[in-house]
């Protein structure tokens, strides 16, 4: 979805919401389907352009409809809009071609309307590079999931990890589902092996479903029930049991989803579900290597790091063109780097790049992939790409509330100011509507760096608090905390944040914190409010090129 239009725009005298699916006009407010408003924000996003009909299958439904599906959405919108085909005051037909939006758009707190362009190419697709907005109020969501971890009664050891394994899978797939807001996986994980009330896990997790269920492995044999339950009565919305062979359970998995997402949408969004998934391994033993890397506690040491990173190399020597493996191991390499526990750096950082590129060319579109691979590129200086790819990852899956808190690294990397003022934004918002989020530390510790970045140190000081608060273990934002207290000439209470950092992490030192501030952020007024705190309590010199 268009990140421009995505918190409304106006055509006329209609007010568009796209993520509630509403059109308001003269005659009262209607709801269309979701791949109709798609369609709508897609002209929307082109106004006084042809787009062709091959464009619009190919960009919204990926080629997985017919033709007929995009006429009938056009026939939906012309009732909504009230527009007649035959004299279109909105949208135009261009016979064997394609469709035009006549009506100039308005976009939400926009003074001038979007201007139709004379001849521009009926192709080209809206800037990703657009300013951030803001995340969508989870209020807006067509549906509110949480995927508990699913009751594993396998007899095997070795079958042990995949009832969070299976659930993990499950929250990825319906997280890409762009309608959908799905709690966090550490959030639901919460709830693992605990006897709480369907709808009480609703009201601590803001949610309208749960999902839930169990397998069982013996053998070569699968027998896994899963289940949605309304979170507001506790009632059952759907249920299903299914007998198969273990080398299935990927099956399984897109069944699944596509089946609790046609519970409560369209035809069409399922659709959406199944393009979700094409990108997956059809390796089960690859898959599981996966999952067992992303279920580390990570400590953020060199054998918790070797331990997370060392399944997902098993996983791509089994299938190399696995794109999460690839993502998941640059992102746990630029941990290393970043965290100063890298024995090569040069060779850590080529094989990070080299994993982001690889997983990028096999899934661009794939908000998971987009989110690690922002990582590897920001650590790699190139902040521009990172923001790119995070704001297309937020179009693709707009209450992905994790991925438009990782716009933190590239934005205060980079340290425009129209960046840190858009970033400032995000952040605020996230932390107003999702102040127990798993992420909230690092979007306070981002809050707290971008205050930094402009010279705002009381911001600053306050964030990077109430960050370590929530995550008094993360040695970054020690570190970062010990440079605001020596802007603000505390320095005694900078020397023990030091100290507290070299308890958890020894290996962030203030010099490894500098090289890693210079390599990322070029810009020297940029890096002075970064370090120069250190330097005032005397922990590191000021060089000779700055």
């Amino acid at each position: 979805m268009d990140q421009k239009l995505q918190r409304g725009f106006r055509i006329g005298p209609f007010e568009v919401e796209p993520l509630s699916g509403r059109i308001s006009g003269p005659g009262g407010t209607q709801h269309v389907q979701p791949k109709v408003m798609d369609v709508l924000v897609f002209l929307a996003a082109r106004p006084g352009e042809l787009v062709e009909r091959d464009t619009l299958l190919d960009q919204v439904w990926r080629r997985v409809t017919s033709e007929e599906v995009l006429t009938r959405c056009i026939s939906e919108l012309r009732r909504a809009l009230g527009d007649d085909r035959g004299s279109p005051a909105y949208i135009q037909t261009v016979p064997k071609r394609g469709y035009r939006l006549v009506e100039p758009v308005v976009v939400r707190d926009q003074v001038a309307p979007v201007a139709a362009p004379a001849a521009a190419s009926p192709t080209v697709a809206a800037s990703t590079d657009a300013p951030a907005d803001s995340p969508p109020a989870p209020a807006s969501a067509m549906a509110a999931v949480a995927v508990l971890p699913f009751d594993n009664h396998s007899p095997d050891p070795a079958h042990q990890f995949m009832g969070d394994a299976f659930a993990a899978e499950l929250h990825s797939t319906l997280a890409r589902v762009d309608r959908l807001r799905v709690a966090s996986r550490r959030s639901s994980f919460v709830f693992r092996d605990t006897q709480v009330d369907i709808r009480e896990i609703g009201k601590r997790l803001n949610v309208g479903y749960v999902i839930s269920g169990s397998l069982r492995c013996s053998g070569p044999n699968l027998h896994l029930v899963a289940e949605l339950n309304d979170a507001h009565d506790g009632t059952q919305v759907w249920a299903q049991s299914y007998d198969r062979k273990c080398e299935d359970l990927l099956a399984v998995e897109k069944e699944i989803a596509e089946a609790i997402v046609g519970s409560f949408t369209t035809q069409q969004l399922r659709a959406e579900t199944k393009s979700a998934r094409q990108k997956s391994t059809s390796s089960l033993d690859a898959w599981g290597l996966v999952q067992k890397s992303r279920s580390f506690v990570l400590d953020y040491t060199t054998e918790s790091l070797a331990e997370a990173i060392e399944p997902l190399e098993r996983a791509i020597e089994l299938d190399g063109n696995y794109a999460a493996a690839h993502a998941t191991l640059g992102s746990l390499l630029v941990e290393r780097l970043v965290n100063g526990l890298s024995e090569d750096p040069a060779k850590d950082e080529a094989a990070a790049v080299a994993a982001a590129e690889k997983a990028l060319a096999l899934a661009p579109q794939d908000p998971f992939i987009l989110k690690m691979v922002s990582l590897v590129l920001t650590y790699a200086g190139d902040h521009r790409k990172a923001v790119s790819c995070l704001r297309k990852a937020v179009s693709y899956a707009p209450f992905d509330f994790g991925a438009w808190g990782y716009m933190g690294w590239p934005m205060t990397a980079s340290g425009e100011p129209k960046d840190l003022q858009d970033l400032r934004g995000v952040l605020d918002r996230l932390l107003a509507m999702e102040p127990h989020h798993p992420g909230a530390a690092f979007w306070l510790y981002h809050k707290s760096v971008a205050a930094a970045c402009a010279g705002d140190y009381d911001t600053a000081l306050e964030a990077a608090e109430a960050a370590l608060d929530l995550r008094p273990s993360l040695a970054l934002a020690w570190i970062h905390y010990a440079n605001v207290l020596g802007h603000k000439k505390l320095k005694d209470r900078a020397a023990q944040a030091l100290e507290q950092c070299k308890k958890i992490n020894p290996a962030m030192t203030p010099k490894h914190y500098e090289s890693l501030v210079k390599r990322m952020s070029r810009d020297k007024t940029l890096v002075e409010h970064r370090l120069g705190g250190l330097r005032t309590i005397g922990a590191r010199r000021r060089s000779k090129d700055e």
